[in-house]
């Protein structure tokens, strides 16, 4: 079974109603669609992504193009915590509970447009297809645009914004399960660093003495990063669920999707995430040079914060935006090493390309252990919690 065979059942019925809520007309009749995977699983419970257009006729006769998204979360999907999906994806939650539909500061999500209950009550999401650039496309200053939206929008419930009374939205008990999740493999990967013959000089290095420390004092910065403040996170701020604002928006507004992991979670994660995917640990496409990042995003996330009203001591969201970048990213780098280098022999015809990926690591290590220093210099100065 190949994933399209699963639209098999759809018909102009089915799609008919969708495309009149995507288009705001009551008139509209489709008459043809097609399909486009893009993301999808053969086996019939799987997640399934797709994009169908087509055209629909008017009451007056003519055709207008159409286009929608289809969202089929997988509905054997497993975690460690069983509140990422109630009953199959919290995102049809999130949706049913109108929190998406109204976000403040210039972030916003696409549109639930309808859905329908397959077998099983497996949730099929028909929501907006949104046609704004990607952020694989932009500028690197549309990105300081984005961060003072999500400071906006996360300062406005900080400030007293209310949220749906729903239990299930509560996540800030996933750091310490994700952090947890990672112990076993960083504590692997820093045995084969202490031993592979490339990096094994570094151990003794002030880099490693740094990075060991850093392990070794893990737990403060855990415990005061359990402290901080919570608003709604998205779980997965990264370039492939951002686009800028669509031609003729009047807020200029930047639509973020895939909200399965959304909670109520610490600050600081989602803009760590995204200066780590934008410029340390890229699988995509580099935005700038880490420093560069850095300067550019996070003092527009805090001025964001600080515009949507929210009045609390600034030590205390870049201690957390710091320190999330600090810890896990350093451990994770050190994972990504493992299977990198540490886990490949050395040979004379690999030696200069597992040389050189030391070295780009090593540039990244030094970078998020500065920040450590100074998420380590605030913490002792002492946070004031008292507006969180």
């Amino acid at each position: 079974m190949d994933a399209t065979s699963r639209l098999a059942w759809l018909d102009a019925a089915a799609l008919t109603p969708v495309v009149r809520s995507a288009l705001g007309r009551a008139d509209l009749a489709v008459t043809t669609w097609d399909c486009q995977v893009v993301k999808g699983e053969a086996r019939p419970d799987g997640r399934l992504v797709c994009r169908i257009s087509g055209r629909a006729r008017t009451g007056g006769r003519d055709e207008v193009p159409w286009s929608v998204f289809l969202k089929v979360p997988n509905a054997t999907h497993t975690h460690r915590d069983p509140w990422y999906r109630e009953p199959f994806q919290r995102e049809v939650l999130l949706y049913e509970s109108g929190l998406l539909a109204d976000l403040p500061g210039g972030i916003a999500a696409p549109r639930l447009l309808g859905l329908t209950r397959r077998a099983d009550e497996e949730p099929w999401m028909w929501l907006q297809d949104v046609t704004g650039l990607p952020a694989l496309q932009w500028p690197v200053e549309r990105f300081a645009h984005l961060a003072r939206q999500f400071g906006r929008m996360q300062g406005a419930f900080l400030a007293g914004r209310p949220l749906p009374d729903l239990p299930w939205l509560k996540a800030d008990h996933w750091l310490r399960q994700q952090f947890l999740a990672g112990v076993e493999p960083t504590a692997l990967a820093w045995e084969r660093f202490c031993e592979h013959p490339l990096t094994r000089s570094l151990r003794r290095s002030d880099l490693g003495r740094r990075l060991a420390d850093l392990w070794d004092r893990r737990e403060r910065f855990l415990s005061a990063l359990e402290a901080m403040p919570c608003s709604l996170g998205h779980g997965d701020f990264n370039y492939t669920n951002l686009f800028a604002p669509q031609e003729g928006d009047p807020d200029q507004r930047t639509f973020v999707v895939d909200w399965q992991y959304a909670g109520w979670r610490q600050i600081g994660r989602d803009i760590a995430g995204l200066i780590a995917d934008c410029s340390v640990c890229v699988a995509r496409r580099k935005a700038a040079e880490p420093e560069e990042f850095l300067a550019l995003v996070l003092p527009a996330w805090l001025e964001g914060l600080r515009e949507a009203g929210w009045d609390a001591d600034p030590d205390v969201p870049r201690f957390a935006c710091l320190a999330l970048l600090a810890v896990p990213w350093t451990f994770n780098l050190l994972q990504g090493l493992n299977g990198a280098v540490l886990s490949q022999p050395v040979a004379s015809e690999t030696r200069a390309g597992l040389e050189e990926k030391v070295g780009r690591y090593v540039r990244k290590q030094q970078f998020l252990l500065a920040l450590a220093d100074e998420a380590w210099r605030i913490l002792d100065r002492g946070l004031d919690l008292r507006h969180g």
